[in-house]
């Protein structure tokens, strides 16, 4: 039986817990029935988190459960926004600061793209978790919008996804096989919306996309984007946008492959 979690999010952003977004709800519902893999929650922590960023994707698989653990990324990150009672420790996920089978369980979320070398960081997580890893990676070039002029639309997430990972069912098996460990499920996750208010999923990847074309690496002007971020919104008010982003979702556990 699916052990779900059992406290609604908050009504807006900034409480004590980040906003787990309608879309994505019944997603990180089925993240943490996957990282239970059929055990009690107290038999499947502590976790260990690698790669948590600001917090906000383990606070939203780990948001009203009793799971607790460790939450580790290689760079200091800013305000956390991850569960209250987990430890952060900073520290290079190919050399964890933890003895042998430390860990229940543990978690990678959009990390696979900031690896250099997958398979050494998942030969040392493995070290340290006696029980299953789970996986989760974005399919960054299958996101997808709706705009009528689409070849604008294209161009933008292209340039957003450059240097994205591809074949991520290759790379995560590849991975594995190398660092000694099983992929003992795996699947793809579609996520639709057609949802572009404020706060919305959309609305957040559109702001990402913005941060990152316009902000952080000046490869488009501001103007060219808000344009074509304004068709997609008038799309959306005559309700004809839609917004698709896939996921791979991996379980491993160390064995033989």
């Amino acid at each position: 039986m699916p052990h779900h979690r059992n406290l609604a999010p908050p009504a807006q952003r900034g409480a004590d817990r980040p906003v787990i977004h309608d879309e994505l709800r019944s997603h990180y519902d089925a993240l943490y029935d996957l990282l239970l893999n059929g055990r009690r929650a107290r038999d499947a922590r502590p976790v260990l988190d690698v790669g948590s960023g600001d917090g906000l994707a383990l606070s939203a698989i780990m948001q009203g459960t009793p799971l607790h653990g460790i939450a580790i990324d290689s760079a200091a990150t800013g305000p956390w926004l991850g569960p209250s009672d987990w430890a952060l420790v900073q520290a290079d996920a190919q050399r964890l600061p933890f003895a042998d089978s430390r860990f229940r369980s543990a978690m990678m979320v959009d990390v696979l793209e900031w690896l250099r070398h997958p398979a050494a960081t998942l030969r040392e997580i493995a070290r340290t978790t006696n029980g299953p890893i789970l996986i989760v990676q974005t399919d960054w070039e299958g996101l997808w919008f709706q705009v009528d002029r689409a070849e604008i639309g294209r161009d933008l997430v292209r340039g957003f996804t450059k240097g994205a990972p591809e074949e991520l069912r290759g790379l995560i098996k590849s991975a594995a096989e190398a660092a000694g460990v099983t992929v003992t499920q795996m699947s793809s996750v579609s996520i639709e919306t057609n949802r572009l208010d404020q706060g919305s999923l959309a609305w957040d990847v559109l702001e990402s996309i913005r941060r990152f074309l316009v902000i952080e690496s000046a490869q488009v002007r501001a103007r060219r984007f808000d344009d074509w971020r304004s068709e997609l919104q008038l799309a959306a008010d005559e309700g004809q946008f839609s917004m698709l982003v896939r996921r791979v979702v991996a379980l491993v556990e160390a064995g033989e492959t």
